[in-house]
């Protein structure tokens, strides 16, 4: 979606001051949701389901509306639109909008052509930012939950393969506090299971068998959480989910990347099992896939992709293959053009679904773009990381707050005074003006020092001492100084937890 304009059903021209300024508020976090440029649509083709699921529909199906048709979880402006929809000589008109990554690509390998694409879809389902939304909700939809589709088209024939990330299953936050990185916090603990076994039920429903994935970190912040979801997982509460954690950190430190084969050996013969979905030059459909790997780390982010990817490629191989462009025992080799534009492709697909989750590229996407862990990576990853902090501190907060308007989580009515007309805490004020204003003393006193060293030294002091004390507080009142969400992923919602 290149462009968008937001035409208003009735213009007020008798709204106060207050009133306009705060519809000015509202209009601003929906120009900051659709000002992403990840936004797609289509005139002829649904793109909120993937090719197995539109090849096994009936003509009552067909008939239907695009946005009749197009799948909730992946229909982003479904609530933009309800006014307009329930209104059958415009209904026709409207077509879904889905968030997410995609990318197309004509590609050459062994002197045949064919079409590579990728796509994305992001769930609307628990929508959020990386600290603000996080594990699952009461109907155990999760945080950060993408579908992910691979297709290739080579002669008449297709073929696709889904994988999908979602944030842990189980009720847990981590919320932003000034922090580098916040404890995560489990709560409600006598409902994990359930909230797993929903979400597992969402899932099997959906795609069929589930390997469930994990490789978060067994120590540190997220050793309690590791060990909730190992314990849950490994209890075989429902029939085809299997579960598997695999410490991407400690297999992997030291560059030891190579490790990632053990992953994968694991996965390799429920990936045969599972299949793909496939149809020939006659159009017919001679195999379809029957489950998906659903992956998760943390932030079902850096080390999700780099998994993914590995996974992506080696069912690819075997879809290649069966289309002739490969021969039945052939690899992709590592020096073609096409090797560079796979690698690539899921880069971007990873550092998209990056920004939309943290407002960053990914990390350790020096990795998936070249199969090898650099330092130059690891210096990129730091900077990364510096802007993820900047950003979820101080600049994630609206950015939620853009997203539940978007998708209708946050319904303001005139009746009610909106969360947007509250002032900020006065410790979000006062305390940065404090702690500028005694280091710009202190500066000062440095630069244009006292007459006497004893007098110096001890002004120096004084403010350093003071410096210290408010750093101590910014850590006290840490909550109260990020840019927290305003409208329906509160504070005090958070707190309540």
């Amino acid at each position: 979606m290149a462009k968008y304009e937001l035409v208003p059903f009735v213009a007020s021209r008798s709204a106060s001051s207050e009133t306009q300024a705060l519809n000015d508020k509202y209009l601003a976090l929906v120009h900051q949701a659709l000002s992403a440029d990840s936004f797609y649509f289509s005139y002829t083709y649904d793109l909120s389901h993937t090719m197995q699921r539109l090849s096994n529909v009936d003509e009552s199906f067909r008939s239907l509306t695009y946005m009749e048709r197009g799948d909730e979880r992946f229909t982003w402006n479904r609530y933009l639109m309800s006014q307009i929809e329930i209104c059958p000589e415009l209904a026709g008109y409207c077509l879904p909008v889905v968030y997410g990554v995609l990318s197309i690509t004509t590609c050459s390998l062994m002197g045949k052509t064919f079409d590579f694409i990728l796509f994305s879809r992001r769930n609307l389902n628990r929508i959020g930012v990386r600290y603000f939304v996080r594990g699952a909700d009461d109907d155990g939809n999760v945080a950060n939950n993408v579908e992910t589709e691979q297709i290739v088209r080579h002669g008449g024939q297709v073929a696709s393969h889904v994988n999908t990330r979602g944030s842990i299953p189980l009720y847990w936050s981590q919320r932003s506090n000034i922090t580098y990185k916040p404890y995560v916090k489990l709560f409600n603990k006598e409902n994990q299971k359930d909230v797993f076994v929903r979400h597992m039920q969402q899932q099997t429903a959906l795609y069929g068998k589930n390997i469930c994935v994990s490789l978060i970190d067994d120590k540190g912040k997220e050793k309690e959480i590791c060990q909730s979801f190992n314990y849950i997982g490994s209890q075989n509460l429902l029939p085809g989910v299997k579960f598997i954690h695999f410490d991407f950190h400690k297999e992997c430190s030291k560059m030891r990347w190579y490790n990632l084969n053990i992953l994968m050996d694991k996965l390799k013969e429920d990936l045969d099992s599972y299949s793909y979905f496939y149809k020939d030059t006659t159009g017919s459909v001679t195999s379809t896939q029957s489950g998906v790997v659903r992956t998760n780390c943390i932030d079902c982010l850096d080390r999700t992709n780099v998994v993914q990817g590995l996974i992506a490629r080696y069912v690819l191989t075997q879809q290649l293959r069966q289309m002739g462009v490969l021969g039945e025992s052939d690899e992709i080799p590592a020096s073609s053009q096409f090797e560079y534009v796979f690698k690539n492709r899921w880069a971007d697909n990873g550092d998209g679904i990056a920004r939309q989750y943290t407002g960053t590229p990914a990390l350790k996407s020096d990795y998936t773009r070249t199969g090898v862990r650099t330092k130059m990576g690891l210096l990129q990853d730091g900077y990364k990381s510096m802007q993820r902090y900047v950003q979820n501190n101080f600049l994630d907060g609206a950015r939620q707050d853009s997203y539940d308007i978007l998708v209708g989580n946050h319904r303001y009515t005139s009746q009610e005074e909106s969360p947007l007309a509250k002032s900020k805490h006065p410790v979000a004020i006062f305390l940065p003006a404090i702690i500028g204003i005694f280091i710009a003393l202190l500066i000062m006193k440095l630069v244009m020092p006292e007459e006497t060293w004893t007098s110096q030294i001890a002004h120096v002091a004084l403010y350093i001492g003071v410096i210290f004390f408010l750093f101590k507080q910014v850590k006290v009142w840490g909550d109260y100084l990020v840019d927290q969400p305003r409208l329906s992923h509160t504070l005090t919602k958070a707190k309540a937890e």
